[in-house]
């Protein structure tokens, strides 16, 4: 059970079936606002919910040190958003729209709207994506071509089910996915995406090669069903060209039920961002933030 505002309390697996619909009916379809992937990246935010209002939701997090807020349903008074501003930072993930049509008001309260590029999802025709034609897609046809030709068996892609084996395969994949970086990334929820792919509704595939597990990615319809989110893709390295060859094998499948892709945001890494603009994005989910405006902070 939700407690109501001013109350918060850490996200349990529990709430998704109060919360679980009322994500779905969100339009703007920004890839954190699923109720999976506020539960698997809790530890990674601290997120924290109440509810303000019927079908409304309040949810805080810590991120760098700095304690932000979303009201992804909407935002509450005047009052009670100063309130929410005393105690925490900022608001993270305004989506266009209201961004647009709050901004003015939001001015006249004393709080300015910034952009966060660095937090926009990247779009993605799920057609261009399974065919890859054009001379845009040169690069990444190469890749592929060349995976095709090391690996003439080529690559045989499953979806996951619920069995032990399709788990066990994937877990494997990921520590050796782990096991070649020194950070942790985003080992953790992608450990619980694997373990709670049924409890949350998530829906992944699985590739092999040779018999041998060489990538796995899980995701979810977004946007009332017009895209796809993938919030996990994880490949073995060592096979070059190995994610251009499973993304485009599962843009295959995505095509017939998702005109859109969306492949989150990059997180303001400039290798990342490069690699997700050569794949040619029709568009863009955007974001931005608030914050007191500038005259309005007390500097010590």
């Amino acid at each position: 059970m939700l407690p109501s505002y001013p109350e918060f309390a850490p996200i349990d697996l529990s709430m998704r079936q109060e919360l679980h619909p009322w994500f779905q009916q969100l339009e703007a379809g920004l890839s954190e606002f699923t109720f999976s992937n506020i539960w698997l990246f809790r530890h990674t935010y601290g997120y924290r919910l109440c509810r303000f209002d019927e079908g409304k939701y309040l949810l805080s997090g810590t991120k760098n040190g700095k304690r932000f807020f979303s009201a992804p349903w909407g935002l509450p008074d005047r009052g009670t958003l100063a309130e929410l501003f005393s105690s925490h930072d900022f608001l993270k993930n305004l989506n266009a729209h209201q961004a647009e049509t709050l901004a003015p008001e939001l001015a006249s309260w004393g709080y300015e709207v910034r952009d966060d590029r660095d937090n926009w999802d990247y779009l993605y025709d799920s057609a261009e994506m399974a065919t890859l034609d054009g001379k845009k897609f040169h690069k990444k046809r190469n890749h592929v071509n060349q995976f095709q030709a090391a690996y003439p068996e080529g690559v045989r892609g499953r979806d996951m089910d619920d069995s032990d084996a399709d788990t066990q395969d994937a877990l494997a994949l990921l520590e050796l996915w782990q096991s070649r970086r020194e950070d942790r990334s985003d080992y953790l929820p992608s450990k619980d995406a694997i373990l709670h792919r049924k409890e949350l509704e998530l829906q992944g595939r699985i590739w092999t090669l040779g018999g041998k597990v060489v990538a796995f990615a899980q995701g979810e319809p977004t946007q009332r069903g017009a895209a796809f989110t993938i919030h996990f893709e994880k490949a073995d390295g060592e096979y070059k060209g190995v994610y251009q060859t499973v993304f485009q094998e599962w843009a295959q499948q995505l095509r017939n039920h998702f005109p859109l892709i969306n492949r989150e945001q990059d997180l303001g890494e400039p290798g990342l961002r490069q690699a997700k603009e050569t794949y040619r994005p029709v568009g863009y989910v955007r974001k931005f933030q608030v914050w007191p405006a500038a005259e309005n902070l007390t500097i010590p």
